[in-house]
């Protein structure tokens, strides 16, 4: 925790400095932040109406993705979205071993890392108890699936927030860096660098 605290006061302290430079003499910053903030509340908005799950939950898939996705970049490099989408569909629906030819590094003798409730606690901070309740609710609307082989994995249901949720997301995202770009946030943001002391 002490080395996030330092890290927050160094950029604390750029930030200050480059405010007082040249780079923030149009004070995009406000602006800026203002955009980002009502990004967040977008955000938070579509999950609880889109998704139906609250925002905990939806942390909680998010892991599950994360894994996912990090298991399948193991396997494949650089997928286009509609090979991700296409990876989904063995992942999701397929009765074989797809999972597991996904989840599975043989080539380094790596063992199958299944992603279990104690898993999603480290990362998330959640609490365990919160976590357990929260994986057997998503499992009974289907968005997860736990088995003991498998672990914490996607459900059937997940398309649907992949189909829908993903690609409004992408939206969100691109109006946001549009208009921080038109701001001149983005370039602010694409040159800001942490000093080491």
């Amino acid at each position: 925790m002490a080395d996030i605290m330092a890290e927050i006061d160094k950029v604390r302290k750029t930030i200050r400095a480059r405010a007082a430079n040249q780079l923030l003499k149009q004070k995009p910053f406000a602006n800026g932040m203002y955009r980002f903030s009502m990004f967040m509340i977008e955000y938070y908005s579509r999950v609880r109406e889109q998704l139906s799950i609250d925002y905990d939950s939806f942390m909680i898939v998010q892991t599950v993705v994360s894994h996912s996705l990090y298991t399948l970049q193991k396997k494949t490099n650089n997928i286009s979205y509609s090979e991700l989408e296409t990876e989904w569909e063995k992942l999701i629906y397929s009765e074989d071993d797809v999972f597991k030819r996904i989840i599975h590094v043989s080539n380094r003798g790596e063992t199958n890392n299944k992603l279990s409730i104690s898993s999603i606690c480290l990362i998330t901070k959640l609490p365990k108890e919160t976590v357990r309740r929260k994986v057997i609710e998503l499992n009974s609307k289907g968005i997860l699936k736990t088995t003991k082989d498998k672990g914490i994995v996607l459900g059937r249901n997940y398309k649907e927030i992949f189909q829908d949720f993903v690609p409004s997301t992408v939206l969100s995202v691109s109006k946001l860096l549009k208009k921080w770009e038109k701001d001149g946030v983005l370039k602010y943001l694409l040159s800001f660098q942490i000093k080491n002391d």
